[in-house]
């Protein structure tokens, strides 16, 4: 019998194939042999899962089945589990003797007694279990027997002895022994257990090995970011609770606090302050075996484990034993291994625990006392001048300390310097913490709200921001420029608001201009002139604008060439890319400053995000969340530009959704962007519309112009994919006039493509031409070959007949067209379309063709259903299908409005002749395209011109 996979009520468990089938072969033999099953593991390994599994695979085949759970609190009650699995059964005992009767009821306390004598009650206890049997195969589970009372377990013991003759299995679940917990397997099973009696075929459930523990933590958590993902599987090792509960108690936690979405410290230098959540059942898991120690070995233990490496070594464990009072004795390395909760590696002379939650019990259930202690005896333990020393001292106070607070920020300052503003800004509020007078405690809160919102760590700086402003009352916190910033940062992102920056950048820069300003000056400007270039690019605000050409940004060069690349002029496109180049070359590797997310944020305005590698290693691998999130975005943006949509709208969604999670309205906004433009490259009119509360209302209400714009350029996009040229072109007038190359507009290029194809499909070539003049004359084709690229596709839609040829082989020839297949496939397909109007059948077909296959490869099918038809009429040598009776299904206005926009006329033009609004004319020509089987206003002059042909007569006889 193979065990049914109901997904419903018992999840599939990962990594026990072996365990399972154990189990289903017991089960499938149960008529013809009884057997038992004893499985044997560390808490959390998935034992009582393994378990209902049984029970589910039994119910299924129709086995009857009895449950046992043991609980310590009735591990002394004589015969109280056997009680739990009888009880069912105690209805109908006709098969037991009058002694057996007795016996048994006296042992379940069902009547007043004499103690049962030898192996009368088990006798008893397997004549019931056979009776039952009989008429229904019987599983008894049995789960928890290490708490079960030993008179029970004597019983189920002799049960297993005799269970070959009745059709009975019993699978039994219980915990490692203490000394059999730090062996290995084989050793174990050498050994036995404190339930010998009972096993017949004994199963050890071991951790999960990496890859069956990665494959369960996807299951459970499939959007948890990389960072987390490997916190959490070091943690839990191989644990399946302690993934389980991890996985749902990180994303919890992180909604107040993102940083547990990232990697922890390298250095362990702030893992002081840095704890996974635990929740009650892990930091449960053992603490009973916790507790038993004597409290001066635990106290040691606590020390290993507070301490990292350094304090894991016997020698130095024996110096702070030797420094405490009563914290251990000498032999206390014998007590920890017999307990099996740590063991000393004879190679490394260090403690090593059994497993990562035995330290983050002993951390879990440590009173704040406990860790104070533990932190001081390992800061005597170390050299004066150590760093962590400074860190267990600030660890080991209850209270202020001018003195140590001094400490703990010129170490703050050090990790700056480094880099580390993560670790940075959590040392610098534990240093505002231990300041005795409120100026300093704020100004420190200030100093590591800013270390806080540069390392991206958005929400603990809002809350050290919160900090200062409450210490500074009824004042301002100061240095004001610092609090400036990290309002302005907090606030666009949490929120999504822009108005702190746009009102307290600009007094921030004046302030850092100050000559005693130098060390802020160092340490801001960057991150201030960044923040503003993004705020005046998403808002296209002129005092963002104005405020990046302060004259303080003229001493930032990479500011000023971000500056540059999103606000023009166009045409200094190829001097931006050369400064780009040059100045990625020079970057310092592995470390992540405010450099690097300038000149990324420089490549993504040139669409030069893939031309650039070697920027993505500057970021920080222990990466904050705001600042994979931001690398996520630009991502995400480069993928779509490049083909790669199913990546782009994977990560974007899976952004999107995580910075909902975190309260990162920005960034979620930012996100969601990018799955609006796969979704209206895709032709998914209902999904655009959903995104429109966010991309239009909201973006919106909060000035982001750039999102709005974006949003309506895409409406144009999505209109184009089902051939609704008329109302895509109705888009594409709110975004720009035609001739007019609007100043600071980032994403121009990005619809001019669609622009002009809305405007040549729906009968207005001469616009189109007329806005590529003006394009041409601002340069836009010089920023880069992307935009190079957009240019050449628009102008060869855009192109009369004499002029065609000649501009589509101008793209096709372009430097790197294949790397941007969308736009490709989309000059193929008008290419195919007009040279199929001009009798070049043959070669129209080869266009349409490349056109297919590329817009089913990137996932449109829109597109690619356009380009079918046209395949189909290019072989043929016809008008696509559908044209040929649709003359016959015109209305009589229907036709006569076919015949005037075949003639060139526009909507407008065409209702003052009928008496009809445009937009009523734009209604009837919305159902004439698909009657006469075309796509594109263009097309009607033709169809109309082909369905009028008089048909082929029969051949002449």
């Amino acid at each position: 019998m193979s065990l049914p996979e109901d997904r419903g009520a018992v999840p599939a468990l990962t990594g026990r194939d072996a365990h399972i089938a154990v189990i289903g072969s017991a089960l499938a033999d149960i008529r013809s042999t009884g057997t038992s099953v004893l499985l044997r593991g560390d808490p959390g390994m998935g034992k009582t899962a393994l378990l209902k599994v049984a029970e589910a695979a039994a119910r299924r085949a129709g086995l009857r089945v009895l449950r046992m759970t043991g609980a310590e609190a009735e591990s002394g009650l004589p015969f109280a589990a056997l009680h739990q699995v009888l009880w069912p059964l105690l209805d109908d005992t006709r098969a037991l003797t009058a002694e057996q009767r007795d016996a048994l009821d006296s042992a379940l306390g069902l009547r007043e007694g004499r103690p049962p004598a030898g192996f009368t009650v088990a006798g008893a206890a397997l004549t019931l279990l056979a009776d039952a049997a009989a008429r229904r195969p019987v599983v008894v589970l049995l789960d928890d027997l290490q708490w079960a009372d030993p008179s029970s377990t004597a019983v189920f013991g002799h049960v297993r002895m005799h269970l070959a003759r009745v059709p009975v299995v019993v699978i039994g679940a219980t915990r490692h022994t203490a000394a059999a917990g730090r062996r290995g397997p084989a050793e174990r099973r050498r050994e036995g257990d404190g339930t010998e009696g009972l096993p017949g075929r004994v199963i050890d459930l071991e951790p999960l090995d990496e890859r069956h523990a990665e494959r369960l933590l996807r299951t459970l958590q499939p959007r948890l970011p990389d960072g987390a993902r490997g916190r959490v599987l070091r943690a839990a090792g191989g644990n399946p609770l302690a993934l389980h509960e991890l996985s749902a108690r990180i994303r919890d936690a992180a909604a107040e606090d993102p940083a547990y979405l990232e990697e922890p410290p390298a250095s362990g230098m702030t893992e002081l302050f840095d704890e996974l959540p635990l929740g009650e059942r892990l930091g449960r898991l053992y603490e009973d075996r916790l507790r038993a120690l004597p409290d001066g070995d635990r106290r040691l233990l606590l020390v290993a484990a507070l301490g990292g490496s350094f304090a894991q070594r016997v020698s130095v464990l024996r110096d702070v034993a030797d420094r405490a009072a009563d914290t251990s004795r000498p032999d206390f390395q014998d007590r920890i291994e017999a307990a099996g909760l740590a063991y000393v590696d004879p190679d490394s002379g260090r403690v090593v625990f059994h497993h990562p939650l035995v330290r983050a019990g002993l951390v879990h259930i440590a009173s704040p006392a406990e860790r104070r202690a533990a932190h001081r005896l390992l800061a005597d333990a170390l050299p004066a001048g150590s760093p962590r020393r400074i860190m267990h001292l600030a660890a080991a106070a209850a209270g202020t300390d001018g003195a140590l607070a001094a400490l703990v920020h010129e170490e703050a300052d050090r990790m700056a310097a480094r880099g580390a503003h993560a670790e940075a800004a959590r040392t610098m509020a534990r240093a505002a913490g231990l300041s005795p007078d409120a100026a300093s405690r704020a100004a420190r809160f200030v100093a590591a709200a800013a270390l806080a919102a540069r390392s991206g760590h958005l929400r603990l700086a809002a809350d050290l921001v919160a900090e200062a402003e409450s210490e500074a009352r009824p004042g301002r916190p100061e240095p004001a420029a610092v609090h400036a910033f990290a309002v302005a940062c907090t606030r666009l992102q949490l929120d999504g608001d822009p108005t702190p920056s746009i009102e307290l950048l600009p007094r921030a820069l004046d302030l850092l201009a100050a000559p005693e300003a130098g060390e802020q000056r160092a340490a801001l400007l960057d991150s201030v002139l960044f923040l503003l270039v993004v705020v005046a690019v998403y808002t296209g605000d002129e005092r963002a604008w104005a405020a990046t050409e302060h004259p303080l940004a003229d001493g930032s060069a990479l500011a000023v060439l971000c500056r540059r690349a999103w606000a023009g002029p166009w045409g200094t496109g190829h001097e931006v890319q050369r400064r780009l180049r040059a100045a990625v070359a020079v970057l310092p590797q592995q470390r992540e400053t405010s450099a690097a997310w300038l000149l990324l944020w420089t490549a993504a305005a040139v669409d030069g995000v893939s031309e650039h590698d070697g920027l993505w290693s500057r970021f920080a691998r222990r990466r904050g969340y705001a600042t994979q999130a931001f690398l996520d975005i630009v991502r995400a943006h480069d993928d779509f530009l490049h083909g790669d949509w199913d990546a782009s709208l994977a990560v974007s969604r899976r952004g999107a959704e995580t910075s909902a999670a975190c309260g990162h309205v920005f960034n979620e906004m930012l996100f969601l962007q990018n799955v609006a433009q796969v979704l209206a490259a895709r032709g998914d009119r209902a999904g655009l519309a959903e995104l429109e509360p966010v991309l239009g209302a909201s973006a919106r209400e909060r000035r982001m112009r750039s999102v709005t714009e974006r949003l309506t350029g895409l409406k144009v996009l999505c209109a184009l994919a089902h051939g609704r040229t008329e109302e895509a072109w109705q888009q594409a007038r709110m975004l720009t006039a035609p001739g007019t190359v609007p100043l600071r507009s980032p994403w121009f290029h990005l619809t001019l493509v669609d622009w002009v194809q809305a405007a040549v499909d729906s009968g207005r070539r001469a616009e189109a031409q007329r806005h590529l003049r003006a394009v041409r004359v601002a340069g836009i084709a010089r920023v880069s070959a992307h935009h190079a690229f957009l240019v050449a596709v628009a102008e060869a839609l855009a192109a009369d007949d004499e002029a065609a040829e000649q501009r589509y082989a101008a793209v096709y020839a372009a430097p790197g067209a294949a790397t941007w297949p969308f736009p490709l496939a989309r000059a193929r397909l008008a290419h195919g379309a007009w040279l199929r109007r001009h009798g070049r059948g043959e070669a129209a077909a080869v266009h349409c063709e490349a056109a297919l296959a590329a817009f089913t490869r990137i996932g449109a099918p829109a597109w690619a259903e356009q380009a079918s038809r046209e395949h189909t009429a290019a072989v043929a040598g016809t008008a696509p299908p559908g044209a040929a009776a649709g003359r016959q299904l015109l209305t009589a206005q229907e036709l006569r409005i076919a015949e005037l926009a075949a003639e060139g006329l526009t909507n407008r033009q065409i209702g003052e002749r009928l008496g009809l609004s445009p937009r009523t004319i734009g209604a009837h020509l919305y159902r004439v395209f698909p009657k006469l089987g075309i796509t594109t206003r263009a097309g009607v002059a033709r169809a109309l011109a082909e369905q009028a042909a008089p048909e082929p007569g029969p051949p002449a006889r």
